[in-house]
């Protein structure tokens, strides 16, 4: 989605608040209309090793893409590109090359400078290759699942 359409809140906002802020922003781009929006799930390819899970992203520059929230911590590769991230614990750039390690819970915000690839790398003990199963153990959909707090709206205002 173009990202003259979304505007990221300040950085230093209360957990709750930020994941509603997050939350929000990914509401709003759900409901832009074809053609101002990302596909769903712009293109991943993952790879399966003994005990490693990795998914890798493909994101077109100057887009705006709301991820998933992440049930473990894990590391993450840019390896192409520049982005920057809003988080319940403010922004990021990373510019390739670049590493970094997600902590539980994380949901990002992603605006894209460039062309970026991104790859989350996660451990796969059982060696699953059931990739739909595989997002279940590594993502959520709701901040409750994971036990954490959102503001509602309401208790916004």
């Amino acid at each position: 989605m173009s990202n003259d359409l979304i505007e990221l809140p300040p950085a230093n906002l209360p957990a709750p608040v930020a994941r509603q802020k997050i939350m929000a922003i990914q509401m709003a781009c759900q409901a832009l209309p074809d053609g101002q929006r990302m596909d769903e799930s712009p293109p991943l390819k993952h790879w399966l090793a003994p005990g490693i899970y990795a998914r890798e992203i493909h994101l077109p520059a100057n887009t705006v893409v709301v991820g998933k929230i992440h049930r473990h911590r894990h590391f993450n590769i840019i390896s192409k590109g520049s982005i920057t991230c809003y988080t319940e614990f403010g922004l990021e750039t990373h510019t390739a090359p670049a590493s970094f390690i997600s902590e539980v819970g994380t949901k990002r915000v992603v605006h894209t400078h460039e062309d970026a690839i991104w790859t989350t790398i996660h451990p796969n003990p059982t060696d699953e290759t059931d990739i739909g199963k595989l997002e279940e153990m590594f993502t959520a959909l709701e901040y409750y699942e994971l036990g954490m707090e959102v503001y509602k709206h309401e208790e916004l205002a």
